[in-house]
């Protein structure tokens, strides 16, 4: 079959001569290198970011950390194992950022060498160790970020380690530029539109929808209200549009009726949307109106019992006067800081959905985050399997699987971090706000991922963050120059530096090593 493929009258039995020698003499310990790294990388995207899905429940107190972590784990690994094909592709495939034509060799000129007792496929040695030297220098830099609690983009990171190694070997040759159309785009492009379009496009999605439902049905309080009954059924609408949108477009099979795969998407995430808001609006919303006190979740053995700091703090001052004591005073003083928080009957609506939203956000961030790990590993898998006129089309379940264990695995051993970062330190968190974080990110992840552009999960969150948060500043303060006050913007600097940051440290780190590794294991350059 192999020999069919090659217009050449070599004997078959040459080519699999090369590829045992490739795998022996070099490949094999690549693969082990790849596993490695691969593995260690995929524990840092978790540690990082993977807390941004479960910052915003924990902060509000929806959920505990053990049933964060073991939510987050399962929703991680689902969501990296089915529904991250089109990502990998992205960060490796034939619409990586890197121009993948310039690491395939010819197989005459290869088979040539072979007979002649020359180094033999050169082009593919140089990709595999430049994929390798990728996932170290972007798993440094990640764990420093999760040492320091920064939120960093994993998605950049690991695209700007890709563009270190190729910019060395082959210099500007190496980038591939790509189709800059915004709804087909590849290459740098789909990348330049994941780092601008998608933290923007959340910004102001957050910002919009938060102002709407806090400032029309959260703030009264009532949920009885026909107003408020509406604007919680249109949340069930949302997240389970989005839901059944994402699991319907990725199917592979053809629409019925010569529909587009997106719009009988669309059309099934309506349905189902809708018959779980009237569900929600007849049944579950009166349920949970009757109730008594709040609704959490967590787990017996992680439980600790800490004192709430998340109510507004009361002093007491005295009023000194000159005749007797009962003519003195004790007046609750409330900080001028204090926190307006919602009351049980808005918890107790808000809590379930967004610990609904935190498991969708999880399961998005599978599907896009697990590419920028893994991705150079499937590729690495695939060359040495066959390094002639090698494919990075078909998933590769079991790798994609490797891969979502190690993002579960950084969830909980060091996920704690971010988690207190973006549930707590950029802005204070209540059910409604952190549902319509997650909610608003994770359609935009979705999107994305849909189109495979490789957007940053950390990016989408924390923009989601200050744009509810400015939100709901905006309507308790009555100015929008009172929500801006709701943003802890010298965190925010900080987070923005560290976003800033990522791509020289990444590029240069990437190069630096690909550079020494090159020299050692392969050779010196060819002119050197």
């Amino acid at each position: 079959l192999l020999q069919e493929k090659m217009d050449i009258s070599y004997p078959l039995g040459v080519f699999q001569q090369m590829t045992y020698a490739f795998q022996q003499e070099f490949g094999v310990y690549m693969v082990l290198a790849a596993l490695l790294f691969g593995f260690i990388l995929s524990f840092a995207v978790g540690a990082n970011d993977s807390a941004n899905s479960w910052g915003t429940p924990v902060g509000a107190g929806t959920v505990s950390l053990g049933v964060a972590f073991f939510l987050g784990s399962i929703m991680e690994m689902l969501g990296s194992v089915f529904l991250s094909a089109e990502v990998v592709s992205t960060v490796a495939g034939p619409k990586s950022v890197v121009n993948m034509a310039l690491y395939k060799s010819d197989n005459v000129t290869e088979c040539d060498k072979y007979m002649e007792h020359g180094d033999i496929l050169m082009k593919e040695k140089t990709l595999v160790l430049g994929l390798v030297t990728s996932m170290v220098a972007s798993q440094i830099w990640q764990l420093m970020a999760t040492y320091l609690a920064w939120p960093v983009s994993g998605t950049h990171t690991i695209i700007s380690a890709l563009m270190g190694f190729t910019l060395v070997e082959n210099g500007s040759q190496g980038i591939n530029i790509g189709n800059p159309n915004l709804f087909n785009g590849s290459g740098v492009f789909k990348v330049i539109y994941g780092l601008f379009v998608s933290p923007v496009f959340t910004l102001g999605l957050s910002f919009a929808v938060y102002y709407l439902l806090y400032r029309f049905a959260v703030e009264a309080g009532k949920p009885a209200q026909l107003r408020s009954k509406l604007s919680y059924s249109a949340c069930v609408f949302l997240i389970f549009l989005a839901i059944t949108f994402t699991f319907v477009n990725m199917k592979k099979s053809s629409a019925p009726g010569g529909m587009s795969n997106k719009g009988f998407s669309f059309l099934m995430g309506s349905i189902v949307g809708l018959v779980f808001a009237v569900v929600f609006f007849f049944i579950i919303l009166p349920y949970l109106s009757k109730m008594k006190g709040d609704l959490k979740v967590s787990f017996s053995f992680c439980m600790k019992n800490k004192k709430k700091d998340d109510e507004p703090k009361e002093q007491t001052v005295e009023i000194e006067c000159e005749e007797t004591d009962d003519n003195c005073a004790t007046l609750p003083i409330i900080e001028k800081d204090a926190f307006i928080d919602e009351s049980d009957e808005v918890k107790r609506i808000f809590r379930p959905l967004q610990l609904l939203a935190a498991c969708f956000g999880a399961l998005t961030h599978g599907s896009n985050d697990v590419g920028n790990c893994i991705g150079p590993l499937v590729t690495v898998w695939y060359i040495y399997q066959t390094p002639i006129n090698y494919s990075t089309e078909t998933p590769l379940y079991g790798i994609l699987l490797w891969g979502g264990i190690g993002i579960s695995l950084g969830l909980v051993c060091f996920g704690k971090r971010v988690i207190v970062t973006m549930g707590s330190k950029i802005s204070r968190m209540t059910p409604s706000l952190g549902f319509t974080v997650v909610l608003t990110a994770s359609v935009v992840v979705m999107i994305c991922s849909i189109a495979g552009i490789p957007t940053s999960t950390t990016h989408c969150q924390v923009m989601g963050v200050v744009g509810a948060g400015v939100a709901k500043g905006w309507v308790d303060s009555g100015s929008f120059k009172g929500g801006l006050q709701t943003i802890d913007f010298s965190l925010m600097r900080n987070i923005a530096l560290s976003w800033i940051v990522t791509i020289p440290f990444a590029l240069v780190l990437s190069a630096m090593l690909y550079a020494v590794a090159r020299v050692v294991i392969i050779g010196a350059f060819s002119g050197v």
